[in-house]
Protein backbone atom coordinates (compact mmCIF):
# COMPACT_ATOMS: atom_id res chain seq x y z
CA UNK A 1 0.00 0.00 0.00
CA UNK A 2 1.29 3.44 -0.93
CA UNK A 3 1.88 6.01 1.75
CA UNK A 4 -0.61 8.86 1.47
CA UNK A 5 0.62 12.40 1.95
CA UNK A 6 -0.78 14.09 5.09
CA UNK A 7 -1.88 17.09 3.02
CA UNK A 8 -3.89 14.83 0.71
CA UNK A 9 -5.53 13.23 3.77
CA UNK A 10 -6.36 16.68 5.12
CA UNK A 11 -7.90 17.69 1.80
CA UNK A 12 -9.94 14.50 1.75
CA UNK A 13 -11.14 15.17 5.31
CA UNK A 14 -12.33 18.62 4.21
CA UNK A 15 -14.19 17.07 1.28
CA UNK A 16 -15.60 14.27 3.43
CA UNK A 17 -19.31 15.04 3.14
CA UNK A 18 -18.98 15.91 -0.55
CA UNK A 19 -17.16 12.77 -1.69
CA UNK A 20 -19.12 10.41 0.52
CA UNK A 21 -22.36 11.29 -1.25
CA UNK A 22 -23.22 9.42 -4.38
CA UNK A 23 -25.33 12.15 -5.90
CA UNK A 24 -25.83 15.84 -5.22
CA UNK A 25 -28.92 17.86 -6.05
CA UNK A 26 -28.76 20.87 -8.35
CA UNK A 27 -27.08 23.80 -6.52
CA UNK A 28 -26.22 21.65 -3.52
CA UNK A 29 -22.51 21.44 -4.40
CA UNK A 30 -22.01 25.20 -4.25
CA UNK A 31 -23.98 25.46 -1.03
CA UNK A 32 -21.89 22.74 0.64
CA UNK A 33 -18.65 24.28 -0.62
CA UNK A 34 -19.70 27.66 0.80
CA UNK A 35 -20.42 26.03 4.19
CA UNK A 36 -17.05 24.26 4.15
CA UNK A 37 -15.26 27.53 3.34
CA UNK A 38 -16.82 29.22 6.39
CA UNK A 39 -15.34 26.70 8.82
CA UNK A 40 -11.96 26.91 10.51
CA UNK A 41 -9.39 24.16 10.00
CA UNK A 42 -6.03 23.11 11.39
CA UNK A 43 -4.26 23.24 8.03
CA UNK A 44 -1.00 21.23 7.99
CA UNK A 45 2.18 23.33 7.65
CA UNK A 46 0.21 26.59 7.70
CA UNK A 47 -0.85 29.29 10.12
CA UNK A 48 -4.00 29.93 8.13
CA UNK A 49 -7.28 28.52 9.37
CA UNK A 50 -9.64 29.20 6.45
CA UNK A 51 -9.95 27.81 2.95
CA UNK A 52 -11.34 29.54 -0.11
CA UNK A 53 -14.37 28.28 -1.98
CA UNK A 54 -12.39 27.97 -5.22
CA UNK A 55 -9.73 25.92 -3.46
CA UNK A 56 -12.28 23.48 -2.09
CA UNK A 57 -14.02 23.29 -5.46
CA UNK A 58 -10.69 22.56 -7.21
CA UNK A 59 -9.97 19.81 -4.69
CA UNK A 60 -13.45 18.32 -5.29
CA UNK A 61 -12.99 18.13 -9.05
CA UNK A 62 -9.42 16.80 -8.65
CA UNK A 63 -10.87 14.06 -6.41
CA UNK A 64 -13.55 13.21 -8.97
CA UNK A 65 -10.98 13.09 -11.78
CA UNK A 66 -8.03 11.28 -10.11
CA UNK A 67 -9.16 10.06 -6.69
CA UNK A 68 -6.70 10.45 -3.82
CA UNK A 69 -3.84 11.03 -6.29
CA UNK A 70 -5.59 14.21 -7.41
CA UNK A 71 -5.36 15.56 -3.84
CA UNK A 72 -1.61 14.99 -3.55
CA UNK A 73 0.43 18.23 -3.46
CA UNK A 74 2.06 18.96 -6.81
CA UNK A 75 5.47 20.55 -7.20
CA UNK A 76 5.64 23.40 -9.67
CA UNK A 77 7.21 22.50 -12.97
CA UNK A 78 8.62 26.01 -13.36
CA UNK A 79 10.14 26.20 -9.89
CA UNK A 80 13.55 27.85 -9.96
CA UNK A 81 13.22 28.88 -13.59
CA UNK A 82 13.24 32.53 -14.54
CA UNK A 83 10.87 33.85 -17.19
CA UNK A 84 13.33 36.60 -18.07
CA UNK A 85 15.02 36.42 -21.44
CA UNK A 86 18.49 34.80 -21.32
CA UNK A 87 20.27 38.02 -22.36
CA UNK A 88 18.52 39.95 -19.57
CA UNK A 89 19.46 37.24 -17.07
CA UNK A 90 23.09 37.44 -18.20
CA UNK A 91 23.04 41.25 -17.85
CA UNK A 92 21.63 41.03 -14.31
CA UNK A 93 24.21 38.45 -13.25
CA UNK A 94 27.07 40.42 -14.82
CA UNK A 95 25.94 43.65 -13.13
CA UNK A 96 25.91 41.93 -9.73
CA UNK A 97 29.23 40.17 -10.30
CA UNK A 98 30.87 43.42 -11.43
CA UNK A 99 29.84 45.11 -8.21
CA UNK A 100 28.61 42.76 -5.45
CA UNK A 101 27.51 45.76 -3.34
CA UNK A 102 25.06 46.83 -6.07
CA UNK A 103 21.46 46.69 -4.86
CA UNK A 104 18.53 45.23 -6.74
CA UNK A 105 17.17 48.71 -7.37
CA UNK A 106 20.54 49.83 -8.75
CA UNK A 107 20.66 46.81 -11.07
CA UNK A 108 17.12 47.56 -12.23
CA UNK A 109 17.95 51.21 -12.97
CA UNK A 110 21.25 50.29 -14.67
CA UNK A 111 19.62 47.84 -17.08
CA UNK A 112 16.76 50.21 -17.83
CA UNK A 113 19.14 53.11 -18.51
CA UNK A 114 21.25 50.88 -20.80
CA UNK A 115 18.10 49.92 -22.72
CA UNK A 116 18.55 46.23 -21.95
CA UNK A 117 15.21 45.96 -20.20
CA UNK A 118 12.57 48.65 -20.36
CA UNK A 119 9.99 48.31 -17.56
CA UNK A 120 10.00 44.51 -17.72
CA UNK A 121 12.11 43.93 -14.62
CA UNK A 122 10.48 43.57 -11.25
CA UNK A 123 12.49 43.62 -8.05
CA UNK A 124 11.23 40.15 -7.14
CA UNK A 125 12.31 38.59 -10.47
CA UNK A 126 15.81 40.05 -10.07
CA UNK A 127 15.97 38.83 -6.47
CA UNK A 128 14.84 35.29 -7.41
CA UNK A 129 17.43 35.11 -10.20
CA UNK A 130 20.24 36.27 -7.92
CA UNK A 131 19.16 33.83 -5.21
CA UNK A 132 19.03 30.95 -7.68
CA UNK A 133 22.65 31.68 -8.62
CA UNK A 134 23.71 32.16 -5.00
CA UNK A 135 24.79 35.79 -5.38
CA UNK A 136 21.95 37.64 -3.73
CA UNK A 137 24.06 38.44 -0.67
CA UNK A 138 27.56 39.76 -0.46
CA UNK A 139 30.16 37.35 0.85
CA UNK A 140 33.28 37.93 2.87
CA UNK A 141 34.07 40.79 5.21
CA UNK A 142 31.79 43.22 3.34
CA UNK A 143 28.76 41.11 4.29
CA UNK A 144 29.54 41.15 8.02
CA UNK A 145 27.57 43.97 9.51
CA UNK A 146 29.61 46.28 11.67
CA UNK A 147 27.80 47.07 14.88
CA UNK A 148 27.75 50.78 15.53
CA UNK A 149 26.52 51.98 18.87
CA UNK A 150 26.72 55.63 19.80
CA UNK A 151 25.73 55.25 23.42
CA UNK A 152 27.45 52.38 25.16
CA UNK A 153 28.23 51.97 28.83
CA UNK A 154 29.88 49.35 30.92
CA UNK A 155 26.89 49.00 33.27
CA UNK A 156 23.16 49.37 32.84
CA UNK A 157 22.01 52.76 34.08
CA UNK A 158 25.40 54.44 33.60
CA UNK A 159 24.04 56.68 30.89
CA UNK A 160 20.88 58.69 31.44
CA UNK A 161 19.38 61.06 28.98
CA UNK A 162 16.05 62.75 28.62
CA UNK A 163 14.03 65.22 26.68
CA UNK A 164 14.08 68.68 28.23
CA UNK A 165 11.46 70.05 25.88
CA UNK A 166 8.67 68.55 27.95
CA UNK A 167 8.64 68.72 31.71
CA UNK A 168 7.55 70.76 34.71
CA UNK A 169 7.31 74.52 34.41
CA UNK A 170 10.08 76.43 36.23
CA UNK A 171 8.95 79.75 37.76
CA UNK A 172 10.75 82.86 36.65
CA UNK A 173 13.54 84.09 38.97
CA UNK A 174 12.36 87.71 38.69
CA UNK A 175 9.63 87.15 41.29
CA UNK A 176 12.12 86.39 44.07
CA UNK A 177 13.75 89.05 46.27
CA UNK A 178 17.53 89.48 46.11
CA UNK A 179 19.06 88.05 49.10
Amino acid sequence: MNKIDPKALFRLSVLGQLVSRERLQRGELQQLIRELAQREYAIPDSRRTRLGEKTIEAWYYAWKRDGIDGLMPQTRTDRGLSKLAPEIQASILNAKRDNPRRSIRQIQLLLESDGVANNVLSRSSIHRLLQAHGISRMTGSASVLEEKRSFTAEFAGSIWYGDVLHGPAVPSLSGFPDG
